[in-house]
């Protein structure tokens, strides 16, 4: 397929986010594919649609959260989705070129479903640097989203086991999801519209 859906949900099953990307590479057990600069997504939001990052950490999650229509900001992102492991790999770049690291967005094993990919965000994420060194990011995020009930205690735990067993691996890393460092996409790659059905 040259086309998928990515999609995350809420704990209660309700759409937190859509994001529609062109396919490098789907072997079945991966999909590999990449996220134009100004692509037009749904993501995560209050009530009223602004960004949860906008307000106090303490308030973020203490609320109904909703979706609401973005543009992917910076550079394109190349997304490594192995189906069925409890994470994903950002790959990104400078605008000017240049690889700046992996981003490691630890979620729920993949639910597949023709050109959809459903599954559900963790909070937790771990930077890996080019250099291979390793810096966790939004824990505290995390543990916020754990209090309000939004993650639960084994998802978290996961995410962290997942975490420091790629950390312990880094000698061979990026071995398991390949090396994608040198990645250019078609310059014809414009960004994709984002499907009328994409919360159906």
């Amino acid at each position: 397929m040259a086309f998928v859906l990515l999609r995350y949900q809420y704990l209660d099953g309700s759409r937190q986010a859509a994001l529609p990307m062109r396919v490098v590479c789907d072997d079945g057990d991966r999909v590999v594919a990449w996220l134009a600069p100004g692509t037009e997504i749904m993501y995560w939001a209050l009530p009223g649609g602004e960004d949860p990052r906008s307000v106090p950490l303490e308030v973020r999650f203490t609320g109904r959260l909703a979706t609401a229509p973005r543009r992917w900001q910076g550079g394109g992102v190349l997304r490594v989705i192995p189906i069925g492991l409890p994470f994903q790999v950002l790959h990104f770049w400078h605008e000017q070129g240049g690889f700046t690291g992996w981003y490691v967005n630890f979620e729920a094993p993949k639910r597949r479903r023709g050109d959809r990919l459903d599954s559900l965000d963790w909070h937790l994420d771990l930077w890996i640097s080019p250099e291979l060194v390793p810096a966790w990011k939004d824990a505290d995020e995390a543990e916020a989203a754990l209090a309000a009930g939004h993650l639960t205690s084994e998802s978290l735990a996961e995410a962290w086991r997942q975490g420091h067993a790629i950390i312990r691996g880094l000698a061979e890393w990026p071995g398991p999801i390949g090396d994608w460092r040198a990645f250019v996409p078609p310059a014809d790659w414009s960004p994709l519209p984002l499907p009328p059905d994409w919360d159906s």
